[in-house]
């Protein structure tokens, strides 16, 4: 027997594995080559990335990476937006009806995204704080890393907290500074690859844009509350 059917028959079946890794959760679709191969590369690169910031933040735990991940869930920030809607005079309508415009925006470009990918996330025995439905089970884009640059982009250049220069920009920074870390918690925990978040973050950057150009002024805002709102004429 030769060195070439050693090598076969020592790695075939690990070979079989690492190709089944690539296949769609039907069973129905296999990545081609050349892709798997840069997917290959980028879980080496994240798994890297990973133990590389753990060595250098050995003080981060758990229950810190995961706090944050929380902080940029859509489960928290669409009840926010119910919140800032009751608390007008205090709270203008047109932010919250806006945001609810930016987060429909994502949740139908991430969705519509990860269920054409359908990239399967990182093997990790930490299960996400909540329950991952439909294409949200899936690992490409990250949705976390889109919703929390584009809440970043709006309060910081769309909707600033703050007149004043000063001000705004300390609340910039740790906006932004939120944002970077939420997307890093989401590789700590094993929740996406290194691809996974960098492309979410541009996609978060390019609705960002495309929100300032949608962003409703408070007339606009109150006209579609009151197409809403308006009871239907009587026959």
């Amino acid at each position: 027997m030769n060195r070439n059917e050693l090598n076969q028959r020592k790695f075939g079946s690990k070979q079989k594995d690492l190709s089944e890794e690539y296949v769609s959760h039907d069973g129905k679709r296999a990545v081609p080559e050349g892709l798997r191969k840069f997917l290959d590369l980028d879980a080496e690169l994240t798994k890297n990335f990973t133990s590389f910031m753990q060595s250098k933040l050995p003080n981060i735990t758990k229950s810190e990476t995961k706090f944050m991940e929380i902080s940029g869930s859509g489960y928290i920030w669409l009840p926010v937006c119910a919140i800032l809607y009751f608390m007008h005079p205090l709270v203008p309508k047109q932010l919250p009806i806006n945001l609810i415009m930016a987060f429909v925006l994502d949740i139908v470009v991430i969705g519509l995204l990860k269920a054409f990918a359908r990239r399967r996330r990182p093997p990790t025995r930490n299960p996400d704080f909540f329950k991952s439905i439909g294409p949200d089970q899936f690992s490409f884009p990250s949705g976390h890393a889109s919703r929390t640059i584009l809440i970043a982009f709006i309060f910081s250049l769309i909707n600033p907290f703050f007149d004043i220069g000063y001000l705004n920009f300390g609340v910039s920074l740790l906006l932004w500074g939120w944002s970077l870390t939420v997307c890093l918690s989401r590789i700590l925990n094993g929740r996406h690859y290194l691809f996974d978040v960098l492309v979410g973050a541009t996609i978060g950057f390019v609705e960002g844009y495309l929100v300032s150009f949608l962003w409703m002024s408070p007339e606009r805002a109150e006209n579609i509350l009151n197409f809403f709102s308006d009871e239907a004429p009587e026959i």
